[in-house]
């Protein structure tokens, strides 16, 4: 596969992989999935923020790689599942929905012990990246990274969508630093699992300015190398949204699951 526009992958050439495709199910369908799939990825990570408008058919054609028919299953899935609204006429096209709470909650229907597992795996990974990327990180992605953090300081007037995207993108670039692949591609699937659990949290400043403090923190660790600084600052990050999560899960009825010991 290769890279889309979007930093996600291209589904690949129906004449090629997608031959080993299940013969059970129509090929388009299996596309249409691929393209919803990818397309969904994007707004998960912020690509395309709520109200922004997707590329037109014709150009979803050409930066995905599939036919107009794949691209059309895969709008419809996603029109289907209020991640979309499609709008006809001149001025029409696809646009990213901003997901009420009731289909939040919908999405979130039975998940709480797969995001308690989500933020055990975090908890894990990401700290150790940064401390990886303490040691390894450019001075070019330092830069990125703080303008990315001014832009953030500059709230409130940030839209959320905005600032989430910020978010999204600082934690890539730590990532990136870290000089693994299998790492940036861990961060990624993280973001993207973690998307409807950060979609339940409701506007909070004090939740920004904590969010905003965390990230200047952690840019002051990764420019003076402190791998172990980076690190417990990463790690206090992942931890006060994780708490913020379920209180928010909590103020629904919804309980984190807990181990089972046995």
């Amino acid at each position: 596969m290769t890279q889309s526009f979007w930093g996600v992958s291209r589904v690949s050439d129906p004449t090629s992989e997608s031959r080993g495709l299940n013969a059970g199910q129509p090929l388009r369908y299996r596309l249409g999935e691929q393209v919803a799939d990818l397309i969904l990825t994007a707004i998960r990570l912020h690509e395309f923020m709520p109200g922004a408008r997707l590329p037109s058919e014709i150009e979803l054609c050409a930066q995905i790689g599939v036919n107009r028919m794949a691209v059309r299953e895969g709008l419809r899935w996603l029109e289907d599942h209020k991640y979309i609204r499609m709008q006809r006429g001149r001025y029409g096209g696809a646009f990213v929905l901003d997901p009420e709470l009731d289909v939040v909650m919908d999405r979130l229907s039975g998940r709480a012990s797969d995001l308690r597992e989500l933020f055990e795996y975090r908890t894990v990974v990401e700290p150790f990246i940064a401390a990886l990327a303490a040691e390894r990180i450019s001075e070019s992605e330092l830069s990125r990274l703080d303008q990315l953090h001014q832009e953030e300081l500059q709230e409130p007037s940030v839209v959320r969508g905005r600032f989430r995207a910020i978010d999204v993108a600082i934690h890539q670039i730590v990532a990136e630093a870290s000089r693994n692949a299998y790492l940036v591609d861990a961060v990624q699937d993280i973001r993207v699992k973690l998307a409807p659990g950060l979609d339940l949290l409701a506007p909070s400043n004090e939740r920004r300015i904590q969010s905003i403090e965390s990230h200047g923190k952690l840019i002051d660790s990764l420019n003076a190398h402190d791998a172990s600084g980076a690190s417990a600052v990463m790690r206090a990050h992942i931890d006060a949204t994780q708490f913020a999560v379920v209180a928010a899960l909590a103020a629904q009825g919804i309980k984190e699951a807990q181990v089972d010991p046995s």
